[in-house]
């Protein structure tokens, strides 16, 4: 199993994931990613900017996320405070596992090989996240992964609706050691 960048190829298996995503919120009653978000258009933007990794085994994409560089225009501004104060950071959006393949830790794991990979970079001090309020699952695999809560940020869930999502930051190697205030 390993991460590695996508390309057009995985598109295919990139929806699939992110529709199991979608069908899996909507029976639990969570309003996220319900609308047309995110579609196809957003996924190949993110392929073609090289932002989208998957985690890999064989030939098959297990996991997806988009890791984007600072500055990311739904983190300017937060109702409580980041951990880190400068564009020093990069933002996971778009997380999502395969349905096949539930239940085995892939989001843990797909957390881990995208945090050495960020490791790697020694000008990265933080990595933030948000979900949605009622998102229980993935506000566990977001704490257990390392992340402290930060506070809300606006997101909007389609043109006319806003939702204040919890937003979350981890610090890397290279922030923990640098004083951010």
């Amino acid at each position: 199993m390993y991460l590695r960048r996508a390309e057009m190829k995985d598109l295919p298996q990139i929806e699939s994931i992110i529709q199991d995503g979608k069908t899996h919120l909507a029976a639990q009653n969570i309003d996220q990613w319900q609308g047309g978000y995110p579609n196809t258009s957003v996924l190949v933007n993110d392929i073609q900017n090289g932002h989208t990794v998957v985690l890999v085994e064989g030939y098959e994409v297990l996991g997806t996320a988009a890791v984007i560089p600072a500055p990311d225009e739904s983190y300017e501004e937060i109702d409580g405070e980041w951990l880190t104060h400068d564009d020093t950071y990069v933002a996971i959006h778009r997380v999502a596992v395969s349905a096949n393949h539930r239940g085995q830790g892939l989001s843990g794991k797909l957390f881990a090989a995208i945090f050495k990979e960020i490791e790697d970079n020694s000008s990265i001090k933080g990595i933030r996240i948000d979900t949605h309020p009622d998102n229980k699952g993935m506000q566990h695999v977001i704490k257990k992964a390392g992340f402290s809560e930060t506070g809300t940020v606006e997101v909007l869930a389609d043109a006319d609706t806003a939702v204040h999502d919890y937003a979350y930051e981890k610090l890397t190697k290279t922030g923990s050691l640098v004083k951010t205030h």
